[in-house]
């Protein structure tokens, strides 16, 4: 099932999953509980079919919207987790959550799911109300409500709480169903952790399936992944009028997937896929990636080939840069990676590299179209060759590099001018990130306790001169590097001291 785009779809794919419960689900699981149960009582008979709503309508609905069980978190969706164990705020005990729905790169909490059996009913007060909403809103407040209702308002009470004491974060949606109603929390923080007066503008409720399907637009709108998620997915260049208004800023970038081939004879060799994108930033700050799959292009293993392959990704970068502008409108130039490090509040809102998960990654370029140059900013350094480091004492490993290798992960072997074999820079650019040295290191997309080299997860070996991050890192306080830029290269940096600074040890 691939993603569904719109309410329309939803509708669609609601009214097929109606459908078939209906017509075989339902009949069908009538027909064996009464050959393999006898005549059970009916209350007993319904104590069970909670598993029934959820394996065969409840999963699928919540696919409809774009939150999976069947997919991977390589698949850039997100991960539904069914009977998540948490300790309970309340009791001290582990329960279960039904459901636990995470943002696919930092497993937030986003949605909690509570289901009940299809025989459970919607909640009724003892004194009249206007709206099932005001209704739970009562029983929230600790109004007496008819059946369970009240002890299953306590439990997603003890959810949201226990949820953000372990996570710090609340989950953004909460939802009680039974497979025909549904009852949606749009502000879980109001409900549930609030100890005044809530809001049941903020409780939707609908009473059965035709009532999800005649306000099908509310539940696309509230409860789909990307929208819980508030940011919008990526974007082909057709979609852009759709979403944008005003852009100020555009930057190449690539999306980039590691991969570690397992061979017979030999240890694994990586292979590295990247494809171009061009992230856009609104004139309200908020950015958007564009790419235009299936185009993606796999680092060559014979570095002679290499010059064929940035020619090829420049080419395909610039084209749907080209491609960005046209259907805006606009005549927007690619903006330097240094300058967008520089700016606080854009660098925070889109670091210059970020892990979609363990090995597929977003790196930012920004005017340049790879994170890899042509050839070093430096001619003639000796430090590309291991034997070279070895001979002025300044070697990085026991042995030189001569084939590809996972660990370290270096996709260019010594005496490549891509590669670098000293010491002392592959040492700097393992550092982690500290609290003491944080404002040393500048703009990190790595967190404390990560390295500081920006690339270090997919490449530990690469020549910092032949790297798009070079502008950014040689600014640093605590980096030097032992080759130093002719001065008819440029900036004041780039003849700074050559020694390796290693106060952040």
């Amino acid at each position: 099932m691939s993603r569904v785009r719109n309410a329309d779809e939803f509708l669609l794919c609601f009214r097929r999953i109606s459908a078939d419960y209906e017509r075989d689900f339902g009949p069908r699981l009538s027909l064996i509980r009464g050959q393999y149960a006898g005549r059970p009582e009916e209350r007993r008979i319904n104590n069970h079919l909670e598993i029934h709503a959820r394996t065969y309508f409840v999963n699928a609905f919540l696919a409809a919207l774009n939150w999976r069980l069947d997919k991977q978190a390589s698949d850039g969706l997100p991960r539904l987790v069914p009977e998540v164990p948490i300790r309970s705020e309340e009791s001290g005990n582990i329960r279960f959550l039904d459901y636990l729905g995470l943002e696919s790169k930092t497993n937030r909490p986003l949605l909690i799911v509570e289901t009940k059996g299809p025989s459970a009913v919607l909640p009724r007060a003892s004194a009249p109300a206007a709206t099932y909403s005001e209704i739970v809103n009562r029983g929230l407040a600790g109004e007496h409500l008819l059946g369970e209702w009240n002890d299953w308002l306590r439990k997603l009470t003890d959810y949201v709480r226990s949820v953000q004491e372990q996570t710090g974060e609340c989950p953004r949606r909460v939802v009680i169903t039974n497979g025909n109603w549904l009852i949606l929390f749009l502000d879980p923080r109001d409900a549930f952790l609030r100890e005044e007066s809530r809001n049941p503008t903020c409780i939707l409720v609908f009473t059965d399936r035709s009532d999800i399907e005649k306000r099908f637009t509310d539940i696309f709108r509230y409860l789909e992944y990307q929208q819980v998620l508030g940011e919008t997915p990526p974007l082909s260049p057709s979609e852009l009028s759709f979403h944008v208004q005003d852009v100020d800023r555009a930057m190449h970038g690539l999306r980039l997937r590691y991969i570690e081939q397992p061979r017979i004879y030999h240890p694994p060799a990586p292979i590295i896929k990247v494809a171009p994108v061009v992230f856009l930033r609104t004139r309200y700050d908020a950015w958007l990636r564009v790419e235009s799959p299936p185009q993606e292009y796999e680092l060559p293993r014979s570095y002679e080939e290499l010059p064929r392959h940035l020619n090829e990704v420049e080419q395909a970068a610039r084209g749907l840069l080209a491609e960005t502008n046209n259907q805006l409108g606009s005549s927007l130039n690619a903006f330097a990676l240094a300058m967008h490090y520089s700016d606080e509040d854009s660098f925070s809102a889109l670091p210059g590299v970020q892990e979609i998960n363990a090995d597929e990654f977003l790196v930012l370029t920004g005017d340049k179209t790879h994170y890899l140059l042509p050839e070093p900013l430096v001619p003639e350094c000796p430090y590309h060759d291991w034997h070279a480091c070895q001979r002025d004492g300044v070697s990085s490993n026991p042995g030189p590099l001569l084939n590809q290798s996972v660990e370290p992960r270096s996709f260019f072997v010594s005496g490549r001018a891509h590669h670098c074999a000293h010491r002392d820079v592959t040492n700097a650019k393992a550092n982690a990130i500290t609290t003491d040295n944080k404002s040393r290191c500048g703009p990190r997309s790595g967190q404390e306790g990560q390295a500081f080299c920006e690339i270090w997860r997919f490449e530990q070996h690469l020549c910092c001169r032949t790297c798009a991050f070079e502008e950014v890192c040689t600014r640093a306080a605590v980096f030097r590097l032992p080759c130093q830029r002719p001065t008819s290269l440029g900036s004041p940096e780039a003849v700074e001291a050559t020694e390796i600074d290693h106060a952040s040890n």
